[in-house]
């Protein structure tokens, strides 16, 4: 299939290398800045440029790979009318794209890509969804070529997918800049906590999270967490935090 890359960043990256190394011919990479566009398409010795009218009427599908606030704009921009066009937006459903291509699908992978370190594992999540059989069975085949784990969700489980993700990863993710923060008021290095952090998402591959909760909130122990409030005596947001959590874990195990 020929395809065009509308992006040039992570996502964009990843998805065009494995349709590349899938059999797929990547036949135009369209990205705002030059040098970015020129940059992604030497890899597949492709055409390039930074006007989304100058789409290739070669491109059979199009892979809109970009974030998903400016996603509407683009699609505002210029007519997708006769080709298959796939968004990978994980916010984004179908409605709200309506009009853009009767032909409308998603991939959104469920996985931070960094395009300087393209993941090699090959069971990456990826929440498909499209407007039609046609659509959904070439997506199918897209997606075979990035991983072996693809759900099928509708637009209402994407987004609570999608809700998920943000808890799960991202606020997670702040947890640890947060340990961070506090342990280098210290002088104490972040390495002291990776051992832990790697043995909680170990055990999370044999047992379900709700059973791994262990600390001073799910033990009630008053001493300790008002210990811990009084440390963050000077930081009232992470107080706000910490207090926000021990609450919301005593309820869950009440």
């Amino acid at each position: 299939m020929n395809i065009a890359i509308i992006g040039s960043g992570n996502i964009a990256t990843f998805f065009a290398t494995k349709f590349f190394e899938g059999g797929h011919t990547i036949v135009q990479i369209i990205s705002p800045t030059h040098h970015n566009a020129q940059a992604l398409a030497s890899k597949f010795n492709c055409a390039y440029s930074t006007d989304i009218n100058a789409l290739s009427d070669q491109a059979e599908l199009c892979i809109l790979a970009v974030k998903d606030d400016i996603l509407k704009a683009i699609l505002g921009q210029t007519k997708f009318e006769n080709k298959f066009l796939i968004h990978t937006a994980g916010s984004i459903t179908l409605n709200d794209l309506s009009g853009a291509s009767p032909n409308l699908g998603c991939i959104w992978c469920m996985y931070s890509i960094n395009k300087n370190h393209l993941p090699e594992r090959s069971n990456i999540p990826l929440i498909i969804n499209a407007a039609n059989n046609e659509t959904l069975e070439k997506i199918k085949h897209l997606a075979a070529c990035i991983s072996t784990s693809v759900y099928n969700l509708s637009d209402e489980q994407k987004l609570t997918a999608h809700l998920a993700a943000v808890f799960a990863n991202n606020f997670a993710n702040h947890m640890f800049t947060i340990g961070q923060d506090i342990l280098q008021q210290e002088q104490i290095p972040f390495d002291l906590l990776i051992p832990l952090i790697e043995n909680t998402v170990e055990k999370l591959t044999y047992t379900s999270p709700d059973k791994l909760q262990t600390g001073p909130a799910i033990r009630n122990d008053s001493g300790t967490i008002a210990k811990h409030i009084e440390l963050l005596r000077t930081h009232d947001d992470y107080k706000n935090i910490y207090s926000l959590l021990t609450e919301s874990i005593q309820k869950k195990h009440t």
